[in-house]
């Protein structure tokens, strides 16, 4: 086991994904996972505010990827794959994945995954990958109206350590896969709230509406316009359901 091998547990932190930085540049093995009781500076993407209350489960991993840039992009999609599958294990209940990093469950944002690269000469030198979980968190410890609590949808206080065990080893089995070129896009395909469904895309000015179809090898979403046009959604803000079960994505940056 390679994610995991090595855990440091901290208590109050401004950011896992801060420390990981520091500790990767400073030579810490791949694999090494920091958690926190929470965070006073958590972030999602596009530098927004992850709200990090104590009850919730907070980590950020070391990895060190022997990988070409255009593939980071894909690892970060399909890390949801795990926490999705963690969800549905330890809580008995099935999650939706958000292209391209959030877990939702009931239409609430549970968790979400923030990656962050530290590239050398156009070559990543490492990655870290950051995951946030509203485990226990208290529902008024929530401001965001589309946040939820996993505490909330199973109707019972969950046990941390067991949830991040189950976490840390699914994380692993798919890592070690990964780099050996095995993308499980179908199980992905089956927890996504996307492919395969009607959804608008905001690019630029222009609202385009379609059909989510697959994942670019890049993690790229590639959908079908009404009008038969195909394109590829490469970044996004945000992503809200629509009436009848449609999605709407607005382009941004993904981190």
């Amino acid at each position: 086991m390679l994610i995991g091998r090595k855990v440091l547990v901290k208590g109050e932190v401004c950011s896992t994904n801060d420390i990981a930085k520091t500790l990767a540049i400073e030579g810490e093995p791949e694999g090494t996972v920091i958690t926190a009781l929470r965070q006073t500076g958590g972030r999602g993407r596009t530098g927004r505010q992850w709200e990090s209350p104590e009850g919730g489960l907070y980590l950020s991993i070391i990895l060190r990827p022997d990988l070409p840039a255009k593939d980071l992009t894909l690892l970060t999609v399909l890390s949801c794959l795990p926490v999705a599958q963690t969800v549905e294990e330890v809580c008995r209940v099935v999650p939706r994945i958000k292209w391209p990093n959030d877990i939702r469950v009931d239409g609430r944002k549970v968790a979400g995954i923030l990656t962050e690269a530290c590239y050398r000469g156009g070559e990543p030198r490492f990655m870290v990958l950051g995951i946030g979980v509203n485990l226990n968190t208290a529902a008024d410890r929530l401001n965001a109206p589309e946040a939820g609590s996993l505490r909330d949808a199973c109707a019972r206080d969950l046990d941390a350590e067991h949830f991040l065990n189950v976490l840390l080893f699914k994380l692993d089995d798919m890592y070690s896969k990964f780099l050996k070129g095995e993308r499980d896009l179908d199980m992905y395909a089956s927890y996504s709230e996307s492919l395969g469904y009607d959804i608008e895309v905001r690019l630029g000015d222009q609202k385009v509406r379609g059909r989510g179809m697959c994942l670019d090898p890049d993690g790229s979403l590639v959908f079908r316009s009404e009008d038969g046009m195909i394109y590829r959604a490469t970044s996004v803000h945000d992503v809200v359901p629509l009436d009848r079960g449609q999605v709407r994505f607005e382009t941004g940056n993904v981190h």
